[in-house]
Protein backbone atom coordinates (compact mmCIF):
# COMPACT_ATOMS: atom_id res chain seq x y z
CA UNK A 1 0.00 0.00 0.00
CA UNK A 2 1.27 3.45 -0.80
CA UNK A 3 2.19 5.84 1.94
CA UNK A 4 -0.64 8.15 0.84
CA UNK A 5 -3.15 5.32 1.35
CA UNK A 6 -1.61 4.66 4.77
CA UNK A 7 -1.99 8.34 5.66
CA UNK A 8 -5.63 8.38 4.48
CA UNK A 9 -6.39 5.30 6.60
CA UNK A 10 -4.68 6.93 9.59
CA UNK A 11 -6.72 10.11 9.15
CA UNK A 12 -9.93 8.05 8.85
CA UNK A 13 -9.18 6.18 12.08
CA UNK A 14 -8.55 9.47 13.90
CA UNK A 15 -11.59 11.27 12.47
CA UNK A 16 -14.72 10.83 14.50
CA UNK A 17 -16.43 13.63 12.60
CA UNK A 18 -16.80 13.90 8.82
CA UNK A 19 -15.79 17.57 8.80
CA UNK A 20 -12.49 16.81 10.52
CA UNK A 21 -11.76 14.08 7.98
CA UNK A 22 -12.54 16.39 5.05
CA UNK A 23 -10.37 19.22 6.37
CA UNK A 24 -7.40 16.91 6.98
CA UNK A 25 -7.68 15.26 3.55
CA UNK A 26 -7.90 18.65 1.82
CA UNK A 27 -5.03 20.10 3.91
CA UNK A 28 -2.80 17.17 3.00
CA UNK A 29 -3.86 17.33 -0.69
CA UNK A 30 -4.94 13.68 -0.57
CA UNK A 31 -8.36 13.85 -2.19
CA UNK A 32 -7.15 12.46 -5.52
CA UNK A 33 -5.54 9.54 -3.71
CA UNK A 34 -8.73 9.06 -1.66
CA UNK A 35 -10.76 8.84 -4.86
CA UNK A 36 -8.25 6.36 -6.26
CA UNK A 37 -8.31 4.33 -3.04
CA UNK A 38 -12.11 4.14 -2.97
CA UNK A 39 -12.25 3.14 -6.64
CA UNK A 40 -9.88 0.23 -5.94
CA UNK A 41 -11.88 -1.24 -3.05
CA UNK A 42 -13.46 -4.55 -3.99
CA UNK A 43 -15.36 -6.82 -1.65
CA UNK A 44 -16.21 -10.50 -2.10
CA UNK A 45 -19.93 -9.72 -2.05
CA UNK A 46 -21.65 -6.69 -3.60
CA UNK A 47 -22.36 -3.97 -1.05
CA UNK A 48 -24.83 -1.26 -2.18
CA UNK A 49 -23.31 1.27 0.22
CA UNK A 50 -19.87 0.81 -1.40
CA UNK A 51 -21.38 1.44 -4.82
CA UNK A 52 -22.93 4.67 -3.52
CA UNK A 53 -19.64 5.74 -1.92
CA UNK A 54 -17.78 5.10 -5.18
CA UNK A 55 -20.33 7.13 -7.16
CA UNK A 56 -20.09 10.04 -4.73
CA UNK A 57 -16.27 9.95 -4.72
CA UNK A 58 -16.12 9.99 -8.51
CA UNK A 59 -18.61 12.85 -8.78
CA UNK A 60 -17.04 15.25 -6.28
CA UNK A 61 -14.00 17.48 -6.59
CA UNK A 62 -12.97 17.99 -2.97
CA UNK A 63 -12.97 16.13 0.31
CA UNK A 64 -15.39 18.70 1.73
CA UNK A 65 -17.93 18.10 -1.06
CA UNK A 66 -17.41 14.34 -0.78
CA UNK A 67 -17.98 14.35 2.99
CA UNK A 68 -21.03 16.59 2.68
CA UNK A 69 -22.69 14.13 0.29
CA UNK A 70 -21.53 11.10 2.31
CA UNK A 71 -22.96 12.69 5.44
CA UNK A 72 -26.27 13.50 3.72
CA UNK A 73 -26.53 9.85 2.61
CA UNK A 74 -25.74 8.63 6.16
CA UNK A 75 -22.68 6.76 4.89
CA UNK A 76 -19.90 8.26 7.00
CA UNK A 77 -19.55 5.32 9.39
CA UNK A 78 -19.40 2.82 6.52
CA UNK A 79 -16.97 5.03 4.60
CA UNK A 80 -14.73 5.47 7.63
CA UNK A 81 -14.68 1.73 8.32
CA UNK A 82 -13.85 0.87 4.71
CA UNK A 83 -11.09 3.44 4.42
CA UNK A 84 -9.51 2.71 7.78
CA UNK A 85 -9.62 -1.09 7.69
CA UNK A 86 -9.42 -2.37 4.13
CA UNK A 87 -5.98 -2.71 2.60
CA UNK A 88 -5.78 -1.45 -0.98
CA UNK A 89 -2.83 -2.37 -3.18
Amino acid sequence: MSTEYDEIAKIARASLLPDFFAVRIDEEHLFGKLQEMIAKITLPKPVPQLDAIKRIAAATDSAAAFMQQINEANLYTVTRELISKIKVA
